[in-house]
């Protein structure tokens, strides 16, 4: 029998490959507004889009940014021809459409299915950015609940949208494990909430101090840590 009734997981770096959904996203957004291809524009741009200004305004935070802002302005490269506002509306449209996905999550939601083990997205970001990715990713259907830090108006690491997760599956945080690759909005917020918390990294750089169960860079291996 399955050691938690729930596994609240993690978007982006977790189920879906955030790191090539920016890469491509703002290479179209860049291409479709300059119509020619500028690696130094888009190296820039990448940059920008993973700026503290433009990660707060795309997570919700309390207190994030505009896209007109001069906070975001600040942060933007000098491109010829181009402007924040008109850039960040093309890069999350691209974004929206990418559903890139981390190697076995399909896999690791069918396992939990399988095992009886209620398996729900904890993520900030936009709903409707988010749910077009796991739409595209073919992953939505293994998935019994979801929430996201701007439609509930609370982000990682918050304690309340875990506490939301919960609330949604009906389960205490005692029955829940917490999956992410995010020192700072995954493993800090599960356990400021009292979650159990598998720390996933690909790359195998688990050096970010923070309480964690259990460390893993492949979803194989969660998988069998959280079904067997």
């Amino acid at each position: 029998m399955p050691r938690w009734r729930c596994a609240l997981i993690d978007i982006d770096g977790t189920l879906l490959d955030y790191s090539r959904a920016q890469a491509t996203a703002v290479e179209e957004a860049a291409a479709a507004i300059l119509r020619r291809h500028d690696a130094g524009v888009t190296r820039a741009l990448l940059a920008f889009v993973n700026s503290d200004p433009v990660q707060a305004l795309e997570a919700c935070r309390p207190g994030a940014p505009g896209a007109g802002s001069p906070l975001v302005a600040s942060a933007f490269p000098a491109v010829p021809d181009m402007d924040p506002g008109r850039f960040l509306s093309a890069y999350f449209r691209s974004l929206s459409e990418q559903g890139m996905t981390i190697p076995f999550a399909g896999g690791m939601l069918e396992a939990l299915h399988e095992a009886g083990v209620v398996a729900c997205v904890v993520s900030n970001g936009p709903g409707p950015v988010q749910r077009k990715r796991l739409m595209a990713s073919g992953l939505m259907g293994g998935l019994d609940g979801m929430v996201l830090s701007c439609e509930i108006g609370v982000a990682k690491p918050d304690p309340g949208i875990f506490s939301a997760a919960l609330r949604l599956v009906g389960l205490p945080a005692t029955d829940a494990v917490m999956i992410g690759d995010s020192a700072s909005s995954d493993m800090a917020g599960a356990e400021a909430s009292g979650l159990d918390f598998v720390y996933f990294r690909p790359g195998g750089d688990f050096g970010a101090p923070g309480r964690r169960l259990a460390e893993s860079t492949t979803l194989d291996d969660v998988t069998s840590l959280l079904v067997g």
